[in-house]
């Protein structure tokens, strides 16, 4: 009788052994992995890119002296107090990278434990030679927080059709052509240091415009992720761009736009997608 109690309590201790061990298995296939070269081959594909939310979890720093060019920057340390401003990526593909595989794995386990449902680390950045950017790429609301600060010198450059920029624009801002910027430097400021703001309907014209400013040497480029494709923008417009009549031949350039009040605003009307938890 005592030998059987020993007998099944080694089955027991082996059958428990057996579980933990799959179970750890599990949970480390669990993890998505993606390879440099596909991760660079959607981020060249302009409507492949928009089913993905790439998250480059370096320092500001580092990003700034090169990321994926439509890569946020939410650094590791911030990955938990940013998840309000991504969180309409819960259901959606998010990938993230960095140049420290435990980093990038430890911030796909937070994303994860947050509610994010498919989330990929990606190859490390030391590992794999992607093709890089300076200009910055900036989430929907933090590109409406831009418009709604008046307070700071910048520029904003639309690179949308004539027509869509003149039913509605950024107040001040210019209307470029992505395809034509031979003269871009004519209609900038002298100043390399000043703020520029580019947006478009999809992020793809503008990147273009974006990465041509960095090419003429401005340090401070930003540019949409979304276009008002996917995010309905509340852009501050002067009333003289709102009237029918005005709207064909009149110069938007010269518009002052930091008197405006937008104490009012709110973020929560008239958007494609949801972003109600932003304060601005």
């Amino acid at each position: 009788m005592k030998n059987n109690k020993l007998l099944i309590g080694s089955i027991v201790a082996l059958l428990s052994l057996s579980l933990v061990g799959c179970a750890a298995s599990s949970g480390a296939s669990n993890l998505k992995e993606i390879k440099g070269e596909e991760l660079n081959k959607i981020e060249k594909d302009d409507k492949e890119k928009e089913n993905y939310l790439v998250i480059d979890i370096r320092n500001e720093v580092a990003y700034k002296e090169g990321h994926l060019k439509h890569a946020i920057n939410i650094s590791l340390e911030n990955i938990d107090k940013s998840v309000e401003e991504i969180r309409t990526w819960r259901e959606k593909k998010v990938v993230v990278y960095s140049d420290d595989a435990s980093k990038t794995k430890e911030a796909v386990e937070k994303l994860t434990k947050q509610g994010f449902k498919d989330v990929s680390s990606a190859q490390n950045i030391k590992e794999f030679n992607y093709d890089l950017v300076k200009f910055s790429t900036l989430t929907s609301a933090k590109f409406q927080d831009a418009i709604f600060d008046t307070k700071t010198d910048k520029v904003f450059l639309d690179a949308r059709e004539k027509k869509d920029f003149d039913e509605k624009h950024v107040a001040g801002a210019k209307n470029v052509d992505s395809k034509n910027l031979d003269n871009l430097q004519n209609i900038l400021p002298e100043n390399k240091e000043i703020p520029i703001y580019t947006y478009c309907y999809s992020g793809n014209r503008s990147a273009v415009v974006a990465q041509k400013l960095i090419d003429l040497g401005y340090k401070n480029v930003y540019n949409a992720m979304d276009g008002t494709k996917e995010f309905s923008y509340k852009f501050e417009m002067a009333e003289c761009c709102i009237d029918e009549n005005d709207k064909n031949g009149h110069n938007h350039e010269n518009h002052n736009h930091s008197n405006h009040d937008h104490s009012n605003h709110n973020d929560n009307t008239g958007k494609k997608d949801d972003h109600s938890g932003h304060n601005h």
